[in-house]
């Protein structure tokens, strides 16, 4: 019940900021399990994506171990059952997590840049996505969005603004670990495949 009163204030709050323009949503609906894997530009991302997911699609976030400190974000996360990262490291029993939700059926939403982009452009991505994907023997259904950086200015001036979001096919890697050579192939793939759904001015290091 917590979860789909969650969906809709999430919907009302990107609605009430923004006109929200959707290519493929229909590939949204796709069955689980898949890992969401998606470019990050602000704090809005995570929202945005949960408002425009179907409500059948119990997606699991990925929330950073700061947040911890902020009692409100901490009590909503732990509500939705998200999975608390340690930045800056490899965080196994996340990852051992992620593989247990994925393994159960589930969708896993996270950005394999692994941190928010300060120029609007792709940053290199991290293996994680790719290592899960292996490890759970899960697809990966790739996410390009861009427009919600104008959120926050657009907003103190009391208006929306248009955000888009472009959604591909899924991607599907080989079932197994792999090494840390194929890894990183692997996530220069992913990478890519979403820089490619993007408009040139947000493809950064993959331009």
């Amino acid at each position: 019940m917590f979860y789909e009163f969650a969906h809709g204030c999430a919907r009302l709050l990107i609605h009430a900021v923004a006109r929200v323009h959707v290519d493929r949503a229909d590939l949204l609906g796709q069955p689980p399990p898949y890992i969401l894997a998606t470019n990050h530009l602000t704090s809005w991302d995570p929202p945005l994506i949960f408002a425009v997911s179907p409500l059948s699609v119990r997606m699991t976030v990925l929330a950073a171990d700061k947040w911890r400190k902020v009692p409100p974000i901490l009590v909503l996360f732990n509500l939705m059952g998200a999975i608390w990262v340690k930045r800056g490291e490899v965080d196994r029993v996340a990852l051992r997590k992620c593989v247990e939700v994925l393994q159960r059926g589930g969708v896993i939403g996270m950005s394999p840049e692994g941190t928010r982009s300060r120029t609007g452009g792709l940053i290199q991505g991290r293996p994680g996505v790719a290592y899960l994907a292996r490890k759970a023997g899960v697809p990966i259904l790739p996410v390009a969005l861009w427009g919600v950086e104008q959120i926050g200015p657009s907003w103190r001036r009391l208006r929306r603004t248009d955000v888009y979001l472009r959604v591909g096919e899924l991607i599907h890697l080989p079932p197994g670990e792999g090494r840390a050579a194929q890894l990183d192939a692997d996530t220069d793939h992913i990478m890519r495949i979403i820089a490619a759904m993007l408009p040139e001015r947000y493809r950064g290091v993959y331009a």
